[in-house]
This record gives structure tokens, sequence and C-alpha cells, in this order.
């Protein structure tokens, strides 16, 4: 017995096939060709089509692999995908793309975001967050405001995630709640708040059906079965974005379990009993499948400061010669481009350093330190607003393959991080799959998927040294009004 979890990220799609102890029976990965399609400044687009090709491709290849060691796609009972939180796209009623998706981390909704916070103000206060232009719904309106004949023709204005699960199942009318946050949708009342119809004009009917993460939506279709090789006995089920993907991953489950996903961004989430709410945005809080409330949030510096600074990605030989020079004599903050939307909200933030560092193989140190400075001011501010975080921090994303950046952060945090055999967001999705199948909740699933493959303690003399250093970054944060 089987279940496939599906990961559409910012570069490409994963997919992995597991047991329900969490073992890996196989695995494949496509990367895009292009991260952004798009030559207007602040835009960031990709093509709906490039999303399923990919994931098709992805699927293909696993059954291959099952057929190859003689396992049936019949045995895979359930599916779950997950995609980039905020990323939408509008659909004909014939469910074809009438625009390029609109990507997370586009911009060009930031008159639209101020709209909609200043219309779905009770919303937004009730839920303890803000609106900003990652959000969807601003997209949303964008998208009636500068392209009306689009927004007309639109039958379905829908996440990536929701996207690929209606090529798999012919169903283009369904997300999930952890996706459908940044859309507006009220996670205490279950349902589309008036505000978006009646003061912003956008037709509810155009907006998914809302379920929780886990619920079944419909089988593969006969469609999809012929394209990818799956069986039509396989259920689909919703899934969530990636971070809550990432976060169910982790194996944080129980209040004040935090996880920290370093891929191309930095993503924290955690789990609390009661929902924390920040009037500065800087956080929001996804509800858990099993009644808690994970809160969180998303900076803009992660893994994305090492490919800028190293197109030619020869990290594996800079892990092996990065460690003695760590601590390193340069402090940033590693971002790339302008903005921030978190640990500390501000549009006009730009990278800093500090000090000097000689030669390639110390500014790779100073980026990775920067990275987990910036992790650590995180989860100060989560702390002061509220939220209990334990002495150890789940770690999943593509950093966690650098040991020597696994523990310069176990150093700078002071905490122990737990690193999970199995460390992605596909492998999130796959225990959502599970979690309504095989399992009778997400917490039971977790439990019995998820297992801790390595550990890495602070030492103690690193601690030390890196409490200087860290202090000087956060007290740079302060100077420039960043904090």
């Amino acid at each position: 017995m089987y279940v496939l979890g599906i990961d559409v990220g910012t570069q490409g799609v994963r997919g992995v096939v597991v047991d329900q102890r969490g073992k890996i029976l196989t695995s494949s990965s496509v990367p895009f060709a292009y991260m952004n399609i798009s030559i207007e400044e602040g835009y960031k687009e990709q093509d709906a089509e490039t999303w399923w090709e990919a994931t098709r491709d992805v699927v293909a290849s696993i059954v291959r692999g099952m057929n190859h060691i003689g396992v049936s796609p019949e045995e895979i009972q359930a599916i779950a995908v997950d995609g980039t939180s905020g990323t939408i796209v509008a659909l004909d009623s014939d469910h074809h793309a009438l625009c390029r998706g609109i990507m997370y981390n586009d911009n060009r909704a930031v008159e639209e975001a101020e709209q909609v916070q200043s219309e779905g103000s009770v919303l937004a206060e009730k839920l303890g967050y803000k609106f900003n232009s990652s959000f969807a719904l601003p997209k949303i309106l964008w998208m009636k405001r500068q392209g009306r004949e689009l927004y007309e023709k639109a039958c379905y204005i829908i996440h990536q995630s929701d996207y690929i699960v209606g090529r798999l199942t012919g169903r283009y009318d369904v997300s999930d709640y952890s996706n459908a946050l940044k859309s507006g949708y009220d996670l205490l009342e279950r349902k589309w708040p008036g505000f978006i119809e009646n003061g912003l004009g956008i037709d509810i009917q155009k907006l998914p059906h809302i379920v929780a993460p886990g619920t079944y939506i419909a089988n593969v279709s006969e469609t999809a079965a012929k394209n990818t090789g799956l069986s039509t006995t396989t259920a689909v089920m919703a899934g969530s974005t990636d971070g809550y993907a990432s976060a169910i991953a982790s194996g944080a489950i129980l209040p004040g379990d935090f996880s920290t996903s370093i891929g191309t961004t930095l993503t924290i989430k955690g789990v609390v009993k009661e929902i924390i709410k920040d009037c500065q945005g800087r956080i929001y809080c996804h509800l858990h499948p099993d009644g808690y409330w994970m809160p969180g949030g998303a900076s803009n510096t992660g893994g994305r400061c090492l490919n800028h600074y190293f197109p030619e990605k020869r990290f594996d030989d800079y892990n092996q010669l990065v460690e003695k020079l760590l601590p390193t004599n340069a402090i940033m903050y590693p971002l790339i481009g302008k903005g921030e939307r978190f640990p500390f909200l501000c549009g006009d933030a730009n990278a800093f350093i500090l000090g000097k560092y000689s030669g390639d193989i110390e500014l790779y140190g100073a980026l990775i330190e920067g990275v987990a400075y910036t992790e650590r001011l995180a989860y100060e501010t989560l702390q002061e607003l509220g939220c209990q975080v334990n002495d150890h921090i789940y770690v999943t994303g593509g950093a966690v393959r650098s040991k020597v950046w696994s523990q310069a952060r176990a150093n700078i945090l002071n905490k122990v991080l737990r690193k999970p055999f199995t460390a992605e967001p596909a492998m999130g999705s796959a225990i959502i799959a599970a979690s309504r199948t095989i399992f009778q909740n997400i917490g039971e699933a977790v439990s019995s998927m998820v297992m801790i493959h390595e550990e890495y303690q602070p030492q103690r003399e690193n601690v030390k040294r890196y409490e200087e250093r860290y202090q000087l970054y956060k007290q740079e944060c302060k100077r420039r009004g960043y904090i």
C-alpha cells in the first residue's frame, strides 16, 4: 500500500512514492526550463502548461520505476499535490489557462493589496495577518482591474496545486484551506467572506470550493491515466501549499514544535494551541488538520543567495572547505533584490554586509551564516508574538544537504536541529495523502511516516562566538529601521 506526494515548486516538480512507514519506493524530479518567463520588472510568471508537463513526466517516470521493480501503479492508494503559496492562474470554461501563472513572489499587486487590506480589515484582524502583494487575492483584484476581458472570460481562478489536481482528475473547482488562506478564505467561519464580492466586486463563483487537506476530491481520470500510467483506482486528495507540506514532512505535530524549510526561500511554520495574530502582517496562521494552528512566515532570503553568487553551484566543494573558516569575519543579511516579508516587513529592505571576507569560500560561509541569522531573528519574532518554541527545531529543504550549514544553524540558533530522513515537501504531500486513507488523521500519519535521520547539537564555544556576531547583525537591522 503506497501513496504519492507531488511537490510543484519554484524551480520544478518532484514526486515521491512511499509506504505507510515512510519508506521511499521510488521518486523522480523534473526542473523547469525557466523560473520566470516575464520580461516586466517586478513580474514573476510561469506557464501553467509547463507545470503539468513537468508533473506528467515526473509521474510517468515514477510509474516506470514501479513497473521495473514489479509493483503495479494500482497499489498507489492516494495522491496529494502541494504548490507555491499565493500562485494563481485563470481558466476558461474548457479549463484552458487564459494567462500565465502569476507567481507568489510577483509584486504587481501592491496597490491592490492596500485596497484588499482596507476592505478585508475585519477578516485580517480576526485571523491576525495583513494582506500584501504576495497574497493571491490582491493578484485576483489586479486581474479584474487590468485584464477585464481575461477576468470576464475566467470560469475559475485557482491556485497552482489546484491546476495539477484538475489535470489529474478533471475537477478544477476544489482547493484546500491552506492554499485558500492567501485568497482571503475565512479559516474560522470556513467560508468565503462577503467583502470579496461586496467590497472588491470579485465573483465568488470563480473561486474554488474549499476543503481540508487530505479530503477526497476524485479518482485519477482516464485521460490522466493514459498520460501518466497511473490507475483510475487511485484517489486524489486535497493537498496544501509547499510550506505547509514541508512542515508536515518535518515531524512538527505537537504544540511548541516548529520547522524551518530552507530552499529557494526560508519558510518557518510551527504548531500552537491558539491562533497567533500579528498586526504588522509578518506572519499568518494556517489551520492545522488536527485543530491546532500553524503560525509562520516566509523570508525573501534563503538558498537563492547561493545561486545568485555561485551560479556554477560548487556547493559540495565549498562545504568541504568552509568549516575551518566558521565563524567568518563577515556578517551578512543576504537578501537578493529589494524588500522583505519576514522576520520584518520592509519594502525598501536591502542586503548589507559588515566586515570583510576573503575569497569565495569565506563568502559562501558568510552567506549561509546570514540566512541563519535571519532564521534566528524570525524565531525571536515568533516568541515575541506569543509562540512557545521548543528547544529543538525540525529542518527540511535543500539546505539540510549541507552538514556544515546545519551545524552553523544549530550554533546560531542555540537549538537542536532534527533532520527527518526524507526532508522535502513531496513527502509532506504523501503524508497528507495517507492521512485519511491509510490513517485516521494527520498526527497518526506523521508519527508513523516521519523518521528522524540526524540531529545537530549546539557547540558551546561556537554558540558564544556566534552570539556576538548575531547581536551585531541585529543592531544593524535596527539601525536601518528594519526592526
